[in-house]
């Protein structure tokens, strides 16, 4: 889900390096990824103009679809976990899972150096 997000929403031209950070994936299994969702007509995969190294990701009309079925399954499950919490439960545990988000990045951007 973080890959659709990433490129629908954030940055629908974005690179490669890119998603994978935000996957906390190295690179080339970022790279295995798209080439198995290029391949599956879901994204479509381009040289950026300004940067002829550099290739940008789109999302394709088939993907958008499949980012659109995939939220909606997401949001079932999202509900039936959170079914069981208060709303005060609820909001501590977005806060925590955000707080190891940042914590994992901070680690694998350390990682990277």
């Amino acid at each position: 889900m973080i890959l659709s997000i990433q490129i629908n929403v954030v940055n629908p031209r974005i690179s490669n390096a890119e998603l994978a950070r935000a996957a906390f994936v190295t690179p080339q299994t970022m790279q295995g990824i798209l080439v198995n969702l290029e391949r599956g007509g879901l994204i479509v995969r381009r040289p950026r103009p300004e940067h002829g190294r550099a290739i940008m990701t789109e999302l394709t009309m088939a993907g958008q679809k499949v980012v659109t079925e995939g939220a909606k399954a997401a949001d079932a499950v999202e509900n039936q976990l959170l079914s069981m919490l208060t709303i005060e439960e609820a909001r501590l545990l977005c806060e925590l899972l955000k707080r190891c988000a940042v914590a994992l990045d901070d680690k694998s951007s350390s990682l990277r150096r």
